[in-house]
């Protein structure tokens, strides 16, 4: 079978597709990978062949100055509903659609696979007549919210002489949802046909601790981002000052792009680093806090470990609802967030019994979904 993968080139929607992309291979099948060409690296990396194609991420910046025009004034929970049309609409699937139709018709797949953020893919794959899969990058997005990425691309298929079916054309064959039910806070009625696939960690090739992680301080190790695209200096030195006093080793991440000398110098027992590895970071830590993005939050939950969440935008009030209400952690909301606050919600966290058995709970959920190499027999059969 041949697979062709698409996606936008953020890490939180390329990172979250690898493991699969991993089993499909592993399981004699071939694959190409089209996406911006800043992206491409990361899938060379994971060994996997990639085609750029569509906008780079830094390409993207003006859609999302255009975007926080769009939600200026707002509540931050309702910012989705005006940003994803404008970041994942038309203005980022036209290039796309130029640059994947043609590597599309040239290697004749048998299955499209996209994420959920990539609107050109179900065209493509409706060109060619090839059935295509959703892959999840979150929790299910709303389907009011689809319905306008649906309005935004349909000039797109009507110069094909196509109708663009509801949700952008997105729900047509399979998805697969990697949020665990328990996390899960929107309907999925808008969606026919799902497939449950465990969330895996995969954040890079490099598994090197950070310098100055020490394993002889036995004191809890507390992890602490904002994420690669809403990492906000200010909320992240506000974190920084409020955990820094607690009786724990903190370890912070500022992003790929930020510079960890802009907080200042810190005590021996903070560590701030540009980028860490998820995947040997998370096994050793007692806490996680985050701005609750799916991958940040899926990780640790399959870990078993309770989290603080403090969202900024995206999809990040869903996830902070969904571990609420799981019991296997707290949210703050922006205006709450200060840093009493936020020591107090990480102490909470650290000692409570209750929020570490919800979070255990959640891990033996996250254990029970079908893994990638199960759902590749399950793509298989599309075909």
């Amino acid at each position: 079978m041949r697979v062709l993968v698409s996606s936008t080139p953020g890490y939180g929607h390329v990172l979250p597709m690898v493991p699969l992309a991993r089993a499909l291979l592993s399981a004699g099948h071939e694959l190409l990978w089209a996406t911006g060409a800043d992206a491409c690296q990361v899938v060379r990396a994971a060994g996997i062949g990639a085609a750029e194609s569509g906008l780079t991420d830094t390409e993207v910046a003006p859609l999302r100055a255009e975007a926080r025009r769009a939600a200026a004034g707002i509540a931050p929970e309702l910012v989705p509903t005006r940003v994803f049309p404008v970041l994942f609409g038309a203005a980022r699937a036209e290039p796309m659609l130029a640059g994947l139709l043609p590597v599309a018709r040239e290697w004749q797949p048998d299955l499209v696979l996209h994420e959920n953020g990539e609107l050109a893919a179900p065209l493509v794959a409706t060109l060619l007549g090839v059935p295509h899969v959703v892959h999840a990058f979150g929790g299910a997005i709303p389907a009011a919210i689809l319905a306008d990425g649906s309005e935004s691309v349909a000039d797109l298929w009507s110069r094909h002489r196509l109708e663009v079916p509801p949700y952008a054309g997105c729900y047509q064959h399979l998805y697969l949802d990697i949020c665990p039910p328990a996390l899960q806070t929107v309907s999925r009625d808008h969606i026919d046909v799902t497939q449950q696939l465990r969330p895996v960690i995969y954040t890079g090739e490099s598994a090197e601790l950070p310098a100055g992680l020490s394993r002889d301080d036995d004191r809890p190790l507390v992890y602490l981002t904002l994420g690669t695209v809403q990492n906000l200096p200010d909320v992240l030195r506000t974190a920084v000052t409020a955990l820094a006093g607690l009786d724990v080793r903190l370890l912070v991440t500022v992003g790929p792009a930020g510079d960890p000398s802009a907080l200042g110098p810190q005590p021996p027992h903070v560590i701030v680093e540009r980028y860490v590895s998820q995947a040997a970071v998370l096994p050793l830590c007692a806490a996680v806090v985050s701005h609750g993005g799916s991958g940040t939050v899926f990780g640790a939950a399959g870990l078993g470990l309770p989290q603080v969440c403090l969202p900024q935008g995206a999809d990040q009030f869903r996830n902070t609802e969904g571990v609420v209400r799981s019991g296997a952690g707290l949210g703050l909301h922006p205006h709450q967030a200060d840093g009493a606050a936020m020591a107090e919600a990480v102490r909470t966290v650290l000692d409570s019994p209750e929020i570490r058995a919800a979070a255990g709970r959640l891990s033996e959920e996250v254990a029970t979904m079908p893994g990638p190499d199960q759902v590749v027999t399950r793509l298989a059969e599309l075909v």
